[in-house]
């Protein structure tokens, strides 16, 4: 089984220049805990977890109804393609310890595959390994 067949297609991202606040609402209405952040030309540029707004920016006393995503965002990505192995997300999750992945082809964002897709699948030993390494740490 590739990524493809598991990841999310209709991702939802959000702006570098959106507010920390609006970027969490968005998280709310649609209930997701990370969203893609794109710079103004469309490009991957990291991703906002409502962890990084909520240890990053609320317990410092940031105003997040003027900071910017993009001073908050992770960017140091790892991404996945389309035609990658489930088994290779899943190890790649486990390696860098972490929970999604973007999916990208030719540059551009596609889809995004995390844990939960992964546990959808007929792989539950898969999935307890990179959750098992995700978690560890």
């Amino acid at each position: 089984m590739i990524v493809s067949e598991v990841m999310t297609k209709e991702v939802v991202t959000c702006s570098e220049n959106d507010t920390l606040a609006a970027c969490a609402q968005n998280m709310a209405r649609l209930n997701v805990g990370s969203m893609p952040v794109l710079d103004q030309n469309g490009n991957l540029i990291g991703i906002i977890t409502d962890r990084d707004i909520t240890v990053r920016a609320v317990a410092k006393n940031i105003d997040i109804t003027q900071a910017k995503v993009g001073e908050y965002a992770s960017g140091n990505l790892i991404t996945a393609s389309p035609d990658m192995s489930i088994e290779e997300a899943s190890d790649l999750m486990a390696r860098n310890q972490i929970r999604r992945l973007p999916v990208l082809e030719n540059g551009m964002l596609v889809g995004i595959v995390a844990l939960g897709d992964l546990a959808v699948t007929s792989e539950e030993k898969l999935v307890g390994h990179a959750l098992h390494e995700v978690s560890l740490r």
